[in-house]
């Protein structure tokens, strides 16, 4: 079951990478609800997958309880930070300005570092050996989609350079 899981995952992050390619690029697709709505979907499912590798994953080992606590610590830290991320975009993001306030003044994506915690935090955690071996290819995705989303600000607000020299990740 796991391969399925992880083959579903791996297919939903192929998909949202698409999407943000085409959407740092600009073509029109990518600015359609009905896309966007499907999208989201895809990020669910994305998700309820990652879950599910975990929770199926055949190689678990037995760490250390601190490993173990640790590993929780970097997934609450991830989901905390994902949240106040969210919240922080509030209306900004809604009237086409990018948001350079709250933890967005220290951190331009703290959404993606949030996800790179999480992903490696929950497999230590539940002792997922070969879900922490695919963080690989997972952060590898965040990277990509930091990179082109960088690429599509920078090219539409004027400030966005000088926010990114100030900003880390």
């Amino acid at each position: 079951m796991f391969w399925i899981w992880f083959a579903i995952c791996f297919i939903c992050f192929a998909i949202r990478t698409l999407f943000t390619y085409l959407n740092s690029v600009g073509h029109k697709a990518a600015g359609k609800k009905r896309v966007i709505t499907f999208v989201y979907v895809v990020m669910g499912i994305l998700w309820f997958s990652w879950f599910s590798m975990n929770f199926n994953d055949p190689l678990k080992v037995s760490l250390p309880l601190w490993l173990r606590v640790l590993g929780l610590l970097f997934f609450i830290t991830g989901v905390s930070l994902f949240v106040f991320a969210h919240a922080g975009m509030g209306r900004l993001k809604d009237e086409g300005h990018f948001v350079a306030t709250g933890i967005y003044s220290k951190i331009r994506n703290p959404m993606y570092l949030g996800f790179i915690l999480w992903v490696m935090g929950f497999p230590v955690f539940l002792q997922s050996m070969l879900t922490l071996a695919s963080v690989v290819l997972w952060i590898a995705h965040f990277i990509i989609w930091k990179k082109l989303e960088e690429k599509d600000l920078q090219r539409r607000f004027d400030g966005y350079r000088e926010y990114k020299a100030r900003t880390w990740f």
